[in-house]
C-alpha cells in the first residue's frame, strides 16, 4: 500500500487517477492516503509549481552622485567640514557642534 502511494507522489497523476490505473478504487486511495498521513507527515512542506509566486516590488530609481551636492563649510580657524547634502539634520547638527 505505501509503495504505491509513493509511487503517486512521484507521478504527475491526480490520486484517482493513479488508483484507476493501478486497478484500485478510489475510495481505497483515500483511505489509505489518509493512513498513509496519519502515519508519515509531512515535515517540510513542498512548494509547487502552482503554489510558487513572485512578490511585488518597489523600486526606487537610483539616485546620481552628482544630484547630491555636499554641503561645505569653512570656519575661521582654517577647519573645512563637507557633507552630503541628503545627510541628515541631527547629524549635521552634531557635526557643526563639534567645531
Amino acid at each position: 500500500m505505501y509503495e504505491i502511494l509513493r509511487n503517486w507522489k512521484k507521478s504527475t497523476l491526480s490520486l484517482k487517477d493513479f488508483g484507476e490505473s493501478q486497478g484500485i478504487t478510489y475510495g481505497v486511495m483515500k483511505y489509505w492516503h489518509r493512513k498513509f498521513k496519519a502515519e508519515f507527515p509531512d515535515t517540510k512542506k513542498k512548494v509547487t509549481k502552482k503554489e510558487a509566486s513572485f512578490i511585488p516590488l518597489e523600486v526606487a530609481p537610483p539616485v546620481s552622485i552628482a544630484k547630491i551636492v555636499p554641503i561645505e563649510i569653512h570656519y575661521p580657524n582654517d577647519v573645512f567640514l563637507q557633507c552630503p547634502s541628503d545627510i541628515c539634520k541631527k547629524e549635521l547638527k552634531n557635526l557643526i557642534t563639534l567645531f
